[in-house]
């Protein structure tokens, strides 16, 4: 094209110089014709006309010989630019396709998909000897490699400074060489150990640290230097190489963590599950742990897409009642606790114990993560515990009363002197009767305390003649023992919100144990006090103390340090656990400290209100 407008240009300027040219001349030789009015005259300006015009001809013609030759020449650079440009387009496309192979490549086994990467890399840079190194201070490890066979080995080791991989981590970018023995690391170790010519490195970051180094090398020298594409594919690479072993690494710390929870979760005694609710209603279980089939006879695949096949289970009785507590959850996004029934295919029934935290998912869903167990036994114990209670109350205590009437008059002599004999008899068998209804009261106590039925007048009012009166109704008690309770109060006018007679029970338990385990002469010693907005009512004795081992289960359902003392002294065991729950019932505490040998002290702690803060009874 531009070839073409440079011959019209020519061609447009021969025509318009000879123009000019006939133009000139022909004025020329009209002047000279008027003046000498000859034929020779306009010869002679014909002649000049002519050799002018040969003389123009000449010079377009070589003009237009040397424009054809440049436009030559510029054509050809042309060609072989755009020539240059293709070729470095396929340079581009191959790096890039190569990098995007390596990238797309996929193997279960992370060494081996690592050693193809290596492989496709080194056929791309014409290098057979590729490495994936691990860098620890000297310690330079092949963690995956590609060479000919018998060259190298996996997980082979060497001296960092032994190999060229030390000149890389020296810098901060990628080093290469295509000529070593012609270069200035001809003196390296690596080269006289290995006689590498041609290498090219990078240095591999995994989690922002340091790891190792990627490098490709050959025994032959390259004839040009490393391009600056494919020191740019070695630096890409080795990102790559990094990401890829982050992503290893991630990946078996989630495997190791969900092994780790399979096999938690397959030695729990029940079901730990996922459930889910989607924004359209539809309900799934995305994971649950071996123990469904223990207690549903289901699989998780069963339940993973569907959780028809488990809510087909749920007792008919129950069924309104789960549907209603997983409705409320997901409206509030509360825990969802709750006891229901299973009725499997055979009839058997099944008490399930379920709990589970919702989560507000991103696409509108709702995911519980909770667990399930079985609590059939337990039923089944609560069961016979309040027929037993329900015996006990009505079956036991009333004979009991009438017994100890009877006995009472007996002992009392209503009907009549009694033998001596008789007479010791009759209080062993009074005694043994005060025994039994002590157990049966405190066994309905603990009973309703556990069931949240016993009932509470709180009341504010001054604990001194609360205490006052439980000392003065135990002081028979304490005589007993031949031990002498002693009284001091610090403070007088402490006011508390209490049920006075649950405060006098927990501290007829006090008084009573420090009586019972203090030697004969001793006194025990009650003191009332104020500590920090509270009222302190401390029970100190000085009987054999408590050992540390006894100590964590002090407080216990019927604890007791060992046999002897349950035969020496008497009691139930439930005294102190009772008191605990009655203290905890009236926002109080109790608690202790006690040394073998040293005694012990219980003491109480009640916060302290004013004389106009209302009463309330609590159930």
């Amino acid at each position: 094209m531009i070839i073409q407008r440079v011959s019209s240009t020519s061609n447009f300027i021969t025509w318009f110089g000879s123009l000019l040219l006939l133009t000139f001349f022909g004025w020329l030789g009209w002047q000279d014709y008027q003046q000498h009015q000859t034929t020779d005259v306009l010869q002679k300006w014909a002649l000049a006309f002519l050799v002018s015009e040969l003389l123009l001809l000449l010079l377009l013609s070589d003009m237009q010989r040397v424009t054809r030759r440049l436009m030559r020449e510029l054509q050809q650079s042309q060609e072989l630019k755009q020539q240059r440009e293709t070729q470095q387009n396929k340079q581009y496309q191959q790096a890039l396709s190569t990098l995007n192979n390596i990238a797309a490549s996929f193997n279960p086994d992370w060494r081996e998909q690592l050693r193809q990467a290596l492989l496709v890399a080194a056929d791309y840079l014409h290098l057979p000897i590729a490495i994936l190194s691990k860098i620890d201070g000297d310690d330079y490890q092949v963690i995956v490699h590609s060479a000919p066979a018998g060259l190298l080995q996996d997980d082979s080791h060497f001296e960092l400074g032994q190999t060229y991989c030390s000149l890389t981590l020296a810098g901060n970018s990628v080093f290469a060489v295509h000529h070593m023995s012609d270069s200035k690391y001809a003196s390296h170790p690596c080269f006289s150990a290995f006689a590498l010519e041609s290498y090219i490195g990078a240095a591999v970051q995994v989690e922002g640290a340091p790891f190792g180094t990627i490098s490709f090398s050959s025994a032959k020298p390259r004839v040009r230097p490393f391009s600056q594409l494919e020191r740019d594919f070695v630096s890409l690479l080795a990102r790559w190489v990094g990401s890829n072993i982050e992503r290893r690494r991630y990946l078996e710390a989630q495997i190791e963590v969900a092994e780790r929870l399979k096999k938690i979760s397959s030695q729990l005694p029940g079901m730990v599950f996922q459930f889910r609710q989607t924004a359209d209603g539809k309900f799934s279980f995305p994971y649950c742990s071996e123990g469904i089939r223990t207690l549903f006879h289901l699989t998780a695949e069963q339940v993973k897409q569907d959780a028809s096949p488990l809510f087909a289970l749920v007792h008919p009785d129950d069924q309104d009642l789960v549907q209603q507590g997983i409705h409320q959850s997901a409206e509030t996004l509360s825990l969802w606790k709750q006891d229901h029934r299973i009725q499997h295919s055979d009839g058997e029934v099944v008490w399930l114990a379920g709990r589970a935290v919702p989560e507000s998912q991103p696409d509108g869903s709702i995911l519980w993560h909770g667990f399930v167990s079985d609590i059939t036994e337990r039923k089944k114990i609560e069961r016979l515990k309040d027929e037993f209670v329900s015996t006990v109350s009505h079956e036991l205590r009333t004979p009991l009363t009438a017994i100890s009437g009877a006995i009472g008059l007996l002992h009392g002599q209503v009907f009549g002197r009694l033998p001596a004999q008789a007479m010791q008899m009759a209080e062993l068998t009074q005694a043994n009767v005060k025994k039994l209804q002590l157990l049966i009261n405190d066994l309905l106590d603990m009973d309703k305390l556990i069931a949240g039925k016993m009932q509470f007048d709180m009341q504010p009012q001054p604990l001194l003649p609360v205490i006052e009166t439980a000392v003065r109704d135990n002081q028979s008690y304490a005589q007993q023992y031949q031990v002498r309770y002693r009284l001091q109060a610090d403070a007088t006018d402490l006011w508390v919100n209490v049920d006075s007679m649950r405060l006098q029970q927990v501290m007829t338990n006090l008084l009573s144990n420090a009586a019972k385990f203090s030697p004969a002469g001793a006194d025990v010693d009650i003191l009332v006090q104020c500590q920090q907005q509270q009222a302190l009512v401390r029970v100190i004795d000085k009987g054999c103390g408590i050992s540390d081992e006894f100590k964590k289960d002090i407080f216990s359902h019927f604890s007791q340090a060992d046999s002897s003392d349950s035969k020496s002294k008497g009691g139930t065991g439930l005294g102190l656990a009772i008191s605990k729950q009655l203290m905890t019932r009236m926002h109080g505490s109790i608690g202790f400290h006690s040394e073998v040998g040293n005694g012990s002290e219980f003491y109480l702690l009640l916060p302290l209100v004013s004389e106009t803060e209302p009463s309330e009874v609590k159930l």
